[in-house]
């Protein structure tokens, strides 16, 4: 462990190599550091003894000067091989300084000097570990001693291995000389000796077995190792500046996002990372942007209601300040003037001391390296993937002083795993969904409660041969498919074109409309809040919270067989078959404009009267129920779900949904009525509509029913990204925490997941699987345990506990035409399911 105390930001050697300025910190690492090494029979070498860290000179290029008292090298330089001499230190590497207060011979480094090595170190300290020279053909050392004469005084000094002798074979016969004359004895030698003897048998080399050296790669990097790396850089990374609780970003709350990489050769995995969570645009700006192009990127940047920085491609050179330069900090404080920035800095914190200070950035993270781990971390962080709790290890400058860091409440969210396109890849589920929650704890060097599973990505190349023959084959213009085993999103694409028409490409931020999925995503769960609120049972009858008739059958209609589809309902009703007279709507109940009375949109150009949807209603509560209770799928249930929704919490569908789940999940694309919140080019068309609406619908609900209620309802009407759609699944996976926040208790999702009835495979608002394998919506694999819906448009989500699996398919089949059902023929969903399970293969520890 490099256990020099950095408080000198012009140090030019030192830098991030040391743990940073503060002495307790740097000695408490460097013993975790040695423990660490020592404990697994690895000789821990605490260096650059007695202390290089405050020094603006490379020891590699001269001799630095340490000019310092000894009372202030005892209280701060030395103090972290006290501590370390104390538990047990090993072995001590000798820097090349000149320190005056320990020794003041001219030109004589501290590895050279036996006041500093064998007096201070051996005797004053009690050091009996083995003693290293740091490299003997650095100019620290090599300026002032010539080859041979300097391995005879590194002896003579007390070190007992000698680091890159400048000339081995004169340093041997230099020895021999100062042996016969005198200058070194046998028994010095024999000592040196002895030491390291008596170190390679406790490291176990007195019963030596070669390493298999075929494999050796694969073997240091296993899963487990490029976990741990993944972790440490995560939980290093510190929130600098985080004005208003700017980070993480509440992506719902920002219309127009750029994501911009400064210093990047190509737009890369941190904008990925972004774009895999939110709709925004990518930028790349030069690492050095002269003024007429900062003007021109802050002209262009300010139409943004959110510019999302980082500035990459830097590197570990003090004497190009790290590959940070002023002028993107112009750029961006110039910005933040006109819109809201934030920033991630890969790059060494004391950047920060010869660059403009941050004025107008209200959000900035330090993120110490650059490379993919930490672009796709930081990326994360911003939008609530990762926690932070990093502090500053060093001052960086006088806003950023050692030890500030802003706690930052995040993780717990669905992250997107980097497959590497290996046949079969070993990842380790470390995505603790609850980790936020009260009384959770992870022990970081224990993988005793990670699961590890192999990744078989063949069956990931059947998916998309599966997905792309639906295209080929005409079951659906295009499609997005996603699966996420234990939180983490394994396998996520897209496929084909909005529209055969328009050729416009489905990519990861098209937004399709759910149809019946609507009944997980919106009208089930606002019921599920609503149980875990006291505020409804479903034990109780409709009548029971809704002004039904007591002489109307639908009054007597216990909730738990509506949500379960036997209570004997009606599967739909085409109410808009009553709107139309000769194939044209009636002038009476719509308009082409909105206008008073006539306000509750169905499509383009055409608006409904507001009242009607009680009429929809009514004529609901006239519709026979069947004395036949066995499971029949009924809209009905839902247009129910709704009203009870509405009535009991006195805020509409869409409104509740939104204010309880989406928002508080920052989940930016899915609701209801998508062009009220995003550009028509996003949203995937479904039907080309000649019976009821004439035109091709794109943007508005392709259900009738939900249609004629202003594109709310409780069987349809949802629209979102697979993402969002995944992030609600994984949510109720989670038995209702997301994020480190609770939204549905355990105890009502096992409720509402639960059959109920004899021959009906339904829960409460779930579809779960068929009794019979192979038959109805999933694949044989899927437990019982498992849920999730379909829906009319050619989507499906599903959820598997057993496996902690979600699966998203999402398509516009009804496009251009609905009586297209090659999907369900072809068993495109099911299959490509069923590929998923194939897939993933546990390994027990």
């Amino acid at each position: 462990p490099v256990v020099d105390i950095n408080n000198n930001p012009k140090n030019p050697v030192i830098s991030n190599r040391a743990f940073g300025e503060d002495r307790f910190l740097v000695t408490q690492r460097g013993l975790m550091y040695m423990h660490g090494l020592q404990d697994n029979h690895v000789l821990a070498v605490a260096k650059h003894f007695p202390g290089h860290g405050d020094t603006d000179t490379d020891s590699h290029k001269d001799l630095p000067v340490i000019p310092f008292n000894r009372q202030r090298l005892d209280s701060l330089e030395l103090y972290p091989y006290r501590e370390l001499l104390k538990e047990g230190l090993g072995g001590s590497m000798i820097a090349h300084l000149f320190v005056p207060a320990l020794d003041s011979t001219p030109n004589l480094p501290s590895t050279l000097s036996p006041k500093i090595v064998n007096g201070l170190l051996r005797e004053e300290m009690g050091f009996e570990g083995l003693v290293f020279t740091d490299a003997l053909n650095m100019q620290g050392v090599a300026k002032f001693w010539k080859p041979g004469d300097m391995d005879v005084q590194a002896l003579i000094a007390g070190n007992d291995v000698l680091l890159f002798s400048a000339n081995v074979g004169l340093a041997v016969e230099k020895i021999k000389a100062a042996l016969e004359e005198g200058k070194i004895t046998i028994a010095d030698i024999d000592a040196k000796v002895m030491r390291i003897l008596k170190t390679k048998e406790w490291a176990g080399l007195d019963h030596f077995t070669p390493i298999e050296i075929n494999g050796i790669y694969e073997d240091l990097n296993d899963a487990k190792a490029k976990d741990l790396q993944r972790r440490l850089i995560e939980e290093s990374l510190t929130v600098v500046r985080n004005e208003d609780d700017l980070i993480p970003l509440h992506t719902r709350h920002f219309q127009k996002v750029a994501v911009v990489e400064i210093g990047a050769n190509e737009s890369g995995i941190f904008s990925e990372t972004i774009t895999h969570y939110m709709q925004a645009d990518r930028f790349i700006i030069e690492k050095t942007p002269e003024a007429e192009s900062r003007n021109a990127w802050i002209n262009k940047l300010s139409e943004y209601d959110l510019v999302i920085a980082a500035i990459v491609g830097t590197s570990n050179k003090a004497a190009s300040n790290f590959g940070v330069s002023n002028e993107p900090i112009l750029l961006l404080n110039e910005l933040g003037k006109q819109t809201t920035v934030v920033l991630s800095i890969l790059a060494n914190p004391y950047s920060l001391t010869s660059i403009e200070e941050l004025k107008s950035i209200p959000g900035v993270i330090i993120a110490y390296q650059d490379d993919k781990l930490t672009r796709k971390a930081c990326g994360e962080l911003m939008i609530g993937a990762l926690s932070a709790e990093g502090k500053l290890p060093v001052t960086a400058n006088s806003a950023f002083i050692c030890q500030d860091g802003c706690s930052v409440n995040g993780g717990g969210i669905l992250r997107w795993a980097t497959m590497n396109g290996a046949q079969k890849t070993t990842m380790i589920a470390s995505n603790p969904i609850n980790s936020n929650l009260p009384g959770y704890q992870e022990d970081m060097m224990s993988d005793e409660k990670k699961e590890t599973f192999v990744v078989d990505s063949k069956s990931f190349a059947k998916v998309d041969s599966i997905a792309l023959d639906g295209i080929q084959r005409g079951a659906y213009p295009g499609c997005r498919v996603l699966m996420a085993k234990d939180g983490l999103v394994l396998y996520d694409k897209a496929f084909g074109v909005l529209d055969d028409k328009t050729q416009e490409p489905v990519d990861l931020n098209t937004v399709y409309d759910l149809a019946s999925i609507t009944k997980v995503a919106s009208g089930t769960i606002a019921a599920m809040k609503l149980v875990d609120m006291g505020r409804l049972d479903v034990n109780a009858t409709l009548g029971t919270y809704l002004d039904i008739p007591e002489n109307n059958a639908y009054h007597k209609v216990i909730i738990k067989d509506m949500l379960s589809h036997c209570a004997g309902f009606t599967a739909w009703i085409p109410f808009y078959t009553k709107t139309m007279n000769d194939g044209k709507l009636k002038s009476s109940i719509y308009k082409t404009e909105a206008q008073s009375g006539y306000s509750t949109q169905v499509a383009e150009g055409i608006y409904i009267k507001d009242e009607y949807k009680e009429v929809m209603f009514q004529e609901i509560l006239k519709t026979p129920i069947s004395s036949d209770k066995s499971y029949k799928y009924s809209d009905l249930a839902f247009y129910f779900t709704q009203r009870l929704v509405e009535k009991i919490s006195g805020q509409p569908l869409d409104e509740f949904v939104t204010s309880y789940f989406y928002d508080p999940m920052n989940l930016q694309s899915i609701g209801y009525n998508p062009l009220k919140r995003m550009d028509r080019s996003r949203i995937a068309p479904t039907e080309d509509d000649h019976v009821f609406r004439d035109q091709h619908i794109r943007g508005y609900v392709h259900d009738q029913g939900a249609a004629m209620q202003g594109g709310v309802a409780g069987h349809a009407g949802v629209f979102s990204t697979a993402q969002d759609l995944a992030a609600i699944m994984q949510m109720l996976l989670n038995q209702g925490v997301y994020g480190g926040k609770r939204y549905i208790s355990k105890e009502t999702i096992d409720l509402f997941n639960t059959r109920y009835f004899q021959g009906n495979r339904r829960g409460l608002g779930f579809d779960k699987p068929a009794f019979k394998k192979n038959t109805g919506s999933t694949c044989a694999e899927a437990s019982d345990n498992s849920f999730g819906h379909t829906g009319f448009t050619g989507t499906m989500c599903w959820a598997d506990p057993d496996n902690g699996m979600v699966f998203i398919f999402l398509s516009n089949r009804v496009n251009p035409d609905a009586e297209n059902k090659l999907i369900q023929t072809m068993d495109i969903r099911t299959k490509i399911q069923h590929e998923f399970y194939k897939s993933i293969s546990q390994v027990s520890h």
